[in-house]
């Protein structure tokens, strides 16, 4: 754990270094993000680099799937609510059979003295 040898201050880099090596990793950040990630995940390509890599054609494959994934979700939530619907008008049939039935059962044993 204590194997490490502590660097001198002469070792360490300057306030200077550091803003500069950040500037540098921000920079290279946010060129990445616009020639690979936006092409590729949003078919956006403002370069024109991505079309040239491939990428905006992954994008574009990866926007109509998402498109089509809205509209199965859409269609589900209609059949859902069709299907809801249909329960209910279902529902109300099969209750006032059975309401019909258990009068009768009820009519028929009340009025033949048995229970």
């Amino acid at each position: 754990m204590f194997n490490a040898k502590k660097p001198s201050l002469d070792e360490l880099p300057s306030s200077a270094q550091l803003i500069r090596s950040t500037a540098i990793a921000a920079a290279s950040a946010g060129a990445i993000l616009v020639t690979v990630v936006l092409p590729a995940e949003y078919n956006i390509d403002p370069t024109g680099i991505g079309g040239v890599l491939g990428l905006s054609e992954m994008g574009e494959i990866k926007t109509q799937l998402a498109e089509e994934a809205e509209a199965d979700r859409l269609m589900e939530l209609e059949a859902e609510e069709q299907s809801s619907l249909m329960n209910d008008i279902f529902g109300l049939f099969v209750g006032a059979a059975h309401a019909q039935e258990a009068e009768v059962w009820r009519e028929n044993h009340l009025h033949s003295g048995t229970r």
